[in-house]
């Protein structure tokens, strides 16, 4: 008696590029073995909760389809693949369990960096010599992916433009500032 099990991971989808975006895994599980295998024949995925497959035993050279789904997180996102390794699972005909070897899928992600800025400039006048500007920038993770601090921002009439420390999520933002003396050649 040989009690086989072989199963084939795959995701029915080759990407993903948004947070919470929930994609689907197919295991084809095969009985390659002499022997039948003794349900329930069960799929364990380490990225999934909710795997599922039909009820009953496997005869040999019967195959089943199991399924599990995964939600996209940022760390998903972020790294720019999941993987996931699962194997299945069920008993020989004296009760004792049988494995499967296990079976890997690399999905990757589709990242999309970018950063949008928006600049205001306080007062929005001048009339005098020396009279400082004060800009401020807001500046927003437009993308789906987070941006490595140090953020900065560079612009061309200040000298001290400043940000806070720290990474920046998707959809977060901060604002940074900087300042500008007019010259005699501004009033002009």
């Amino acid at each position: 008696q040989i009690p086989v099990l072989f199963v084939v991971e795959t995701c029915l989808r080759c990407t993903f590029c948004v947070l919470g975006e929930t994609f689907s895994y197919s295991f084809l599980v095969s009985n390659t073995g002499n022997v039948t295998i003794g349900g329930p024949i069960n799929v364990t995925d380490e990225n999934a909760a909710d795997e599922s497959c039909p009820a009953g035993d496997l005869a040999p050279g019967a195959f089943i389809a199991c399924a599990a789904g995964y939600d996209i997180t940022q760390a998903d996102l972020d790294s720019g693949s999941v993987t996931s390794v699962a194997y299945a699972s069920g008993t020989d005909t004296d009760g004792n369990p049988v494995d499967s070897p296990t079976d890997t899928e690399t999905v990757d992600a589709i990242q999309n960096p970018a950063l949008s800025i928006d600049k205001t400039a306080l007062p929005s006048t001048y009339s005098v010599l020396g009279e400082t500007i004060s800009y401020s920038y807001l500046v927003t993770n437009t993308g789906n992916v987070t941006i490595s601090g140090p953020i900065n921002v560079t612009d061309d009439n200040a000298a001290d433009e400043s940000c806070p420390a720290g990474d920046l999520a998707p959809g977060a933002f901060i604002t940074c500032t900087a300042s500008y003396d007019i010259t005699q050649a501004d009033l002009e």
